[in-house]
């Protein structure tokens, strides 16, 4: 990888992981946080069904901020450059997470749920940075890139549980509570964004200058289609509707593990922190496999595998009375979602012009965090009614996408599409 590629990776790299540690931060709060009584969060007489509600519009609220934002913020980088964008959405959800911990510490469940919405909302950057490495890449190194933004999310899987669960624990330290982690979080964002400022500039942007500054601009042929004809373009809404069914069974794996886990078997938080670490490890793995894996299976093969492992994991989770053997079907499913991740990213970059990666990817978030939502609002609801039955929801939308994956390459191939990269 040139030099030049890789510092910008770099900075493609942060963002994507403090975003995701910040995405999967309230997860080991947020779960004990809203089910247990004792905590005091929620008034006592607050009954099960009702917290589990609760947590899901908590949990909803961030990737509904992103469905709005992402799309815009995409678009916006595609017409003024990536950096000023991704400068603006680094310091608003920075100054959210700030927000969030204020209604934590002060118990406003307001707050809280604006202060989510709001980051979401600035979080939507993360298709910038997808498009950043959509700009930057060859041929040969596009796959490689896009698997090093999983890899980024899965060590910001590592990180964000890990700082929530412990630094929220005062069993650990009297000095922690659950206020803490988002003001870490807040932290990091400041970090990220001097990163940013610093290294990204991208090659073969134009520049202008203006008052001494150098500033990115974006390239002479901006998107001008709306972003609703980008969702119904015939080459990219087959990989949008693959997109919407994937996020819905892996945000079910991961927002529902800790909740089944709290529910069957009353686990700290902490313990939630440290079973998302070790998940990440297959996550991590697999991220930096998918490059040697595509050439072998074909990206679509990989995509249909991925999928299919991450519907086995889903099911046989809830077959485990041990606790130690329940990493077993996580590890699978954990593995499944990095392939998912990479695959459904690549499907739309690979079918979308050159001069709207940024509004293409955008959409892609959209569509992603709209299942997000879906699927923590609608497994919120059947987690009061039964607390295995979010995770059949999950297996059935893994398995459609398999089907859908499959289907979806022959009918491109019938109609003599050119597939190569992608296949």
């Amino acid at each position: 990888m040139p030099h030049q590629e890789k510092k910008l990776m770099f900075a493609v790299f942060l963002t994507v992981l403090f975003g995701f540690a910040g995405f999967s931060l309230p997860y080991p709060v947020f779960s004990p946080m809203f089910l247990k009584p004792e905590l005091g969060f929620l008034d006592p007489s607050v009954p099960e069904q009702h917290r589990t509600i609760l947590l899901g519009i908590a949990m909803a609220l961030y990737p509904i901020g992103q469905f709005i934002g992402a799309p815009f913020l995409g678009r916006w980088s595609d017409r003024i450059g990536r950096r000023p964008v991704l400068l603006t959405s680094l310091f608003g959800a920075g100054a959210s997470y700030v927000i969030t911990a204020i209604g934590v510490a002060s118990g406003s469940l307001t707050l809280v749920l604006v202060g989510r919405f709001v980051s979401g909302l600035c979080e939507g950057n993360m298709a910038i940075a997808q498009s950043v490495a959509s700009d930057i890449s060859t041929t040969e190194s596009k796959v490689r890139n896009f698997g090093l933004i999983t890899v980024a999310i899965n060590v910001g899987w590592i990180i964000g549980p890990l700082l929530g669960g412990f630094l929220s624990d005062p069993a650990i330290h009297p000095s922690f509570n659950v206020a803490l982690p988002f003001f870490f979080a807040a932290g990091m964002f400041a970090i990220n964004l001097l990163v940013v400022y610093v290294t990204l500039r991208i090659p073969g942007y134009a520049r202008r200058r203006g008052k001494g500054a150098e500033t990115e601009v974006a390239p002479a042929v901006p998107a001008r289609r709306s972003v609703w004809a980008t969702l119904i373009d015939r080459d990219l809404l087959p990989a949008f509707s693959v997109t919407f069914f994937s996020y819905i069974a892996v945000y079910i794996f991961f927002v529902f593990f800790g909740v089944y886990l709290v529910q069957t078997q009353n686990v700290s938080s902490s313990y939630l922190g440290m079973a998302a670490a070790i998940i990440s490890i297959p996550l991590i793995a697999a991220g930096l496999l998918v490059d040697r894996s595509q050439k072998r299976f074909g990206l679509v093969g990989v995509g249909a595998l991925g999928h299919l492992f991450l519907a086995i994991g889903l099911i046989t989770f809830l077959l485990p009375d041990d606790l130690i053997w329940i990493f077993v079907p996580m590890s699978l499913a954990a593995f499944g979602i990095a392939w998912c991740e990479v695959t459904t990213s690549l499907f739309i970059s690979n079918a979308a012009g050159a001069h709207e990666q940024g509004q293409a990817l955008g959409v892609y978030r959209s569509v992603h965090v709209l299942a997000e939502a879906i699927a923590v609002l609608i497994g919120g609801v059947l987690a009061g009614i039964a607390a295995t039955a979010p995770f059949f929801l999950g297996f059935v939308c893994a398995m459609i996408c398999v089907a859908g994956i499959l289907t979806w390459v022959r009918l491109r191939l019938r109609a003599s599409s050119a597939v190569a990269p992608d296949i």
